[in-house]
């Protein structure tokens, strides 16, 4: 009922692939935040799996500039649950 495009947070799909820096990038970004979500202070030991990265500037906004969108300065670490998914239902259009 409130999935796919009748969710809140809907924002035109899934983006399955962040390029070829992603998994680089993911890992400079959860070693810089310390393995420590960014907006609960949950660690991963804590949380028991990795955190998520998270683009403040939504990736689809960089229309494939995958180089653009993956800086560090653009990635932070949160937990999926509660905050990434905050972070998501609170975006608006940037």
């Amino acid at each position: 009922m409130f999935t796919g495009e009748n969710s809140g947070t809907w924002n035109g799909g899934n983006i399955d692939y962040y390029g070829p820096n992603w998994l680089h990038q993911r890992r400079l970004a959860r070693k810089r935040d310390q393995f420590t979500c960014q907006d609960c202070g949950s660690t991963e030991k804590d949380y028991g799996k990795e955190l998520s990265v998270h683009h403040i500037i939504p990736f689809r906004k960089f229309n494939g500039d995958w180089e653009n969108a993956n800086v560090l300065n653009n990635l932070i670490c949160l937990c999926e649950y509660p905050c990434h998914r905050k972070r998501h239902s609170n975006m608006v259009d940037v």
